[in-house]
């Protein structure tokens, strides 16, 4: 099984990139007409540019995603391989289940390991192992996967899991 970035997710999510990164330089240049009452135009420039770069850093992630034509996540009777972020390889073994974790409407399918912390270790990213570490401690494992750009909702991605980890896991 192999599931691949989806197209029109990320055209959408470009869409709403390109939006946000508009808002974020309208704020920035006419943050004193929009900054009314005690509002301070500092302040509305800040968030100007606050939005600016998280649009930028979106735009990124986004345009790579549409450039991508490889799998994202591929499961064999092996294991699971994810390239979400870089090429990780998790044995069907290492898997003790998997769990949904919901922030504000956006759903992720949580990967519970026997050592999570392995597999923070093995990440080269120093930026990447503290994110991992963040979701350790906020969702009780280190790796999970959001299928919001994927050809596929949360709940296939969710069953065609637990369907391959009951088939391989030994």
């Amino acid at each position: 099984m192999e599931i691949y970035t989806s197209r029109k997710k990320n055209i959408f999510l470009l869409f709403l990139s390109l939006l946000f990164l508009a808002a974020g330089i309208y704020f920035v240049l006419h943050g004193e007409e929009i900054a009314v009452g005690k509002r301070s135009p500092l302040l509305v420039q800040g968030i100007g540019i606050a939005a600016i770069a998280f649009a930028l850093l979106a735009l990124f992630f986004t345009i790579k995603n549409l450039l991508n034509k490889r799998w994202v996540l591929r499961a064999n009777p092996e294991g699971l391989y994810l390239r979400i972020r870089n090429e990780l390889f998790i044995p069907w073994q290492e898997i003790t289940g998997f769990e949904v974790f919901e922030v504000r409407g956006s759903k992720s399918v949580l990967i519970m390991l026997k050592d999570p912390q392995a597999y923070i270790a093995k990440e080269k990213s120093p930026f990447l192992r503290k994110m991992m570490q963040w979701n350790l401690r906020l969702c009780g494992t280190s790796v999970s996967i959001s299928s919001s750009t994927m050809q596929i909702s949360h709940k296939e991605l969710l069953a065609l899991l637990i369907e391959y980890w009951n088939k391989y896991k030994k």
